[in-house]
């Protein structure tokens, strides 16, 4: 069993489809709901991260097994942050350590290729510690709260985190 990170492609959109619709079935797995999930929502991600970000997949013998994207706005002012980042695992696929590798190639892949990045950032669920460690341990900082910011539904909200990684390599010119 060969584990392979490389980057996605147009090509790959009905397959990424597939593994987001069994993630966004687990509770916490994704903040996207079920219906959410289609492949407009797969395409724009996409073609963004590509063309305006990255987007790096994880292969198991020829199927992607995991995803992480990140994509810059269109909006001048922020032409130094990656932003949305989602990352995702095939549940069939999870505690085998690969969201872990998928993260710290991207973070490289930031570092080494995208210097014009100063930050990345990403939204995890207040309640789940288990993530916010993990984005901890790979640099993470917190900048805070926002209460009630996700709604579940009439009565219920969830608070994110806004977490933030720094490139240490920002404005460093590339080989």
């Amino acid at each position: 069993m060969e584990f392979e990170i490389k980057k996605a492609e147009i090509k790959n959109k009905s397959e990424l489809l597939e593994i987001y619709r069994k993630v966004a079935k687990i509770s916490d797995g994704i903040i996207r709901n079920r219906d959410e999930i289609n492949e407009k929502y797969v395409s724009d991600f996409l073609t963004n991260s590509i063309t305006n970000g990255l987007i790096l997949i994880g292969v198991i013998d020829g199927k992607i097994v995991g995803e992480i994207h990140a994509y810059t706005p269109n909006i001048f002012a922020f032409q130094h942050v990656l932003t949305d980042l989602t990352i995702i695992v095939d549940p069939n696929s999870q505690g085998k350590g690969i969201g872990r590798k998928l993260f710290e190639s991207f973070l490289k892949n930031v570092m080494s290729e995208l210097t014009h990045i100063k930050r990345i950032e990403l939204y995890t669920r207040e309640h789940n510690e288990r993530n916010v460690k993990f984005y901890e341990s790979l640099g993470f900082i917190n900048e805070g709260r926002q209460k009630d910011k996700i709604f579940i539904s009439k009565w219920e909200f969830e608070t994110p985190l806004h977490m933030v990684w720094f490139n240490p390599n920002y404005g460093v010119k590339k080989d």
